[in-house]
């Protein structure tokens, strides 16, 4: 089965997602977990953190590594029958799966965020973003394609 033309552009937005959110403000927030290189210094005290690191790893495991590895193995497709049998119950190729699952972890953490600091504009901007690749992972199309 040939790969649908939709499943490009869901593959950009998780590459945006991991490069412009996961690893550019995980690092950043590693590096400097007051907050000052980001200038969120500020909101440090509405956190129940005493810093970003924890953060930061989150950004960098969750919104970084995960997406990207969503993305290439949404397009190379390996055969890990290991990582599909824990998902065999969604009847769908893992990463497509594990997709929906991020869209998930994405919304609660901008719920959270929204909850804890209020809004920002990375906030709307990433929001989009995981609109757009829940948008493209649901279409007809890409979750036939995924169907096992």
């Amino acid at each position: 089965m040939k790969r649908p033309l939709m499943l490009w552009p869901l593959v950009l937005c998780l590459l945006v997602l991991s490069l412009g959110g996961g690893f550019a403000g995980g690092i950043m927030m590693l590096m400097d977990p007051s907050g000052e290189m980001l200038g969120v210094a500020e909101i440090l005290p509405l956190l129940p953190v005493p810093n970003f690191i924890l953060p930061g790893i989150f950004l960098l495991v969750v919104m970084g590594f995960f997406p990207l590895v969503l993305a290439i193995t949404l397009v190379a497709r390996p055969d890990w029958s290991w990582v599909d049998s824990l998902f065999q119950w969604s009847n769908h190729y893992w990463a497509w799966t594990g997709t929906l699952i991020l869209v998930a972890i994405l919304a609660l953490w901008l719920i959270y965020e929204v909850w804890l600091i209020g809004l920002f504009p990375i906030t709307n901007i990433t929001a989009v973003l995981g609109l757009l690749i829940l948008l493209f992972a649901l279409l007809p199309a890409v979750r036939r394609y995924y169907a096992n």
